[in-house]
């Protein structure tokens, strides 16, 4: 696909194999299932502006949604994505980044995790559950690491559900910030 182009799918698609958009286009899932066995369904790479809407992504390896190299300015709306770790990942190598997630059902273990500096995150109008599979860490629904200097995540309207000893917001940078409708995070 070129730059500014929408892909839209016109059935269930099964992929074994990372989906990598790295220009700037529209991934209209048009209602269909994504199914993925790799270790990450979709990666958004480079500095793009894409947009990934109208999918329900089922990813068996640890992320669903995966942004790195630079990924800049990404969409998902009316997305329904559930991995094994991550539903939507940002990673170090995406600082900077600008992630809009609206209408959207997200499912993870660190469901939201942001490891990137200078990111903002905004979830509005959605639904995310954190599932914790396991005794040995704490997980959050929505995480900023470490290396998130600078960054946000900001959360209106959204239902966040988490399971066992997991929290709903954990922030580990000294100048990170989750704020969930207006107010700041216990973290």
């Amino acid at each position: 696909a070129n730059a500014g182009e929408t892909i839209v799918l016109v059935d269930n698609v099964t992929l074994g194999e990372i989906l990598t958009i790295n220009k700037s286009i529209t991934l209209d899932g048009n209602g269909y299932t994504l199914t993925s066995t790799a270790a990450r369904a979709i990666n958004v790479s480079g500095a793009v502006a894409a947009t990934i809407k109208d999918l329900t992504i089922e990813a068996s390896g640890e992320r669903a949604i995966n942004l790195i190299q630079g990924a800049s300015n990404v969409t998902i709306s009316n997305v329904k994505a559930t991995a094994a770790n991550y539903a939507v990942n940002v990673a170090a190598s995406a600082a900077g980044s600008t992630i809009e997630i609206e209408n959207s059902d997200l499912t993870g273990l660190n469901t939201v995790n942001v490891a990137a500096a200078n990111t903002n995150v905004t979830i509005d109008n959605s639904v995310v559950n954190n599932v914790d599979n396991t005794a040995v860490e704490n997980y959050a629904a929505l995480k900023l690491s470490i290396e998130a200097e600078n960054s946000t995540i900001t959360v209106t309207n959204t239902t966040i559900n988490v399971a066992g000893d997991s929290v709903k917001a954990s922030v580990s940078s000294e100048t990170g910030i989750i704020t969930i409708d207006g107010t700041d995070a216990e973290v």
